[in-house]
């Protein structure tokens, strides 16, 4: 099948970024972070490089995310490892696997054990791909989606890609799939994983959604025709340093499925906390908090009297780092919910989060990098000032 030179371009940086990924170690991954963060500090002194400061913080920016949703199920192994939350999967067993690499572990945790999921089971076949949605979770702000898929080829399904997702009753896109997914591979090469699309509540939840995308799989490699030089090992890491990696995807599959009206019925709660922090000479609000049963957004805004622009912002957003919500219920049991994503707003950020909404939380608690008022040089100082705020 013919791939756009888009789509080749993705895949091949999706490619190193995974290899990248294996070559670091966590002391590597802090210093060159680190590194990043200095270099920034350092540009921004100087007017004549302010284009360059800009350059570096965005790639500093984009390094630390990619590396932090590279490297979440390392993070979400060792928290889980402490203390394992009891999770009633009933018949979604095969998908406890995600619990150890997803940081959406807390909103899936939550919505299994109140039955907060509707089972679906629908498959759909595309030449030798098959696709099949176990189960979908949905509220007024996002829908979440639990799929298992697999081919024939001896490489298996590399990957989902090109979703999106539609009201299957107007045709209007709700969304195109741009909140981060997981997968992983079982003992039966079948891909399962949870993919995430974001809604707005204005609009009433639809009665039917429809679900657009196209599977991949690697093309084996020439070497694999024992061809190449050396042994296994080193045909392998030939692999690996190949540029000429090529994959096929399946023509675009559809699956459609009427909603659960249960769905409806629990309302986002907006929290008020019109709290201001100084940052430096700049004062930012937190105005609210939105809790529904699949995500968690907390609201900043900047000093809507000072004029900003895109350095000055940029610069904000570097020091104002929230970095997970810690909730209590009312039996006393503590959860950890990690932030799962972030936009800005024109005026701010919003930063998204798990959701143990359906557990009713009594405590909840904003946990922030830094302090307010200090600028930072390097990751160690920032976390050791890290401050929390009562949300509730």
């Amino acid at each position: 099948m013919t791939t756009s030179p888009e789509e080749k371009a993705l895949l091949a940086d999706a490619y190193e970024v995974n290899k990248e990924r294996r070559e670091l170690d966590s002391a590597n991954t802090a210093a060159a972070i680190q590194r990043g963060l200095a270099e920034a500090r350092t540009s921004r002194s100087s007017k004549r490089r302010r284009g360059q400061w800009i350059a570096v913080l965005c790639a500093v920016s984009l390094a630390v995310a990619g590396i932090m949703f590279a490297s979440l199920g390392d993070l979400g192994q060792q928290r889980l490892t402490s203390s394992e939350p009891e999770v009633h999967w009933g018949g979604l067993e095969p998908f406890r696997g995600l619990l150890r690499t997803d940081q959406e572990s807390a909103t899936l945790t939550s919505a299994l054990n109140h039955n907060y999921v509707q089972r679906v089971d629908q498959t759909v076949t595309m030449g030798k791909y098959k696709f099949t949605l176990d189960a979908l979770m949905a509220d007024e702000n996002r829908v979440i989606l639990l799929y298992s898929a697999r081919t024939d080829t001896p490489s298996g399904v590399y990957s989902m890609a090109n979703t999106k997702l539609t009201d299957a009753s107007t045709g209007h896109v709700i969304d195109n799939g741009s909140i981060s997914s997981i997968h992983f591979s079982d003992q039966n090469n079948v891909l399962r994983g949870r993919t995430t699309f974001d809604r707005s509540r204005s609009t009433a939840l639809p009665e039917k959604l429809n679900f657009e995308f196209q599977l991949s799989s690697v093309v084996p490699d020439r070497l694999d025709d024992d061809k190449g030089e050396g042994n296994g090992i080193e045909r392998e890491k030939q692999r690996e340093n190949s540029q000429e990696r090529k994959y096929e995807f399946s023509k675009k599959m559809n699956v459609m499925v009427a909603l659960d009206p249960k769905f409806s019925i629990p309302k986002t709660e907006i929290i008020p906390v019109n709290k201001t922090f100084k940052f430096g000479e700049y004062d930012v609000l937190i105005s609210n908090v939105e809790i529904s049963p699949l995500v968690t957004r907390v609201h900043f805004e900047y000093d809507p009297k000072q004029k900003l622009d895109y350095e000055k912002e940029s610069f904000i957003s570097d020091i104002v780092q929230p970095f997970e919500i810690v909730t209590i219920s009312k039996k006393g049991e503590k959860t950890t919910l990690s932030r799962n994503g972030g936009r800005g707003t024109g005026n701010g950020m919003t930063y998204s989060f798990a959701s143990n909404f359906l557990d009713e939380p009594q405590s909840i608690i904003l946990k922030v990098q830094g302090k307010p008022g200090k600028v930072y040089d390097n990751l160690q100082d920032v976390a050791k000032d890290q401050f929390e705020i009562k949300i509730k």
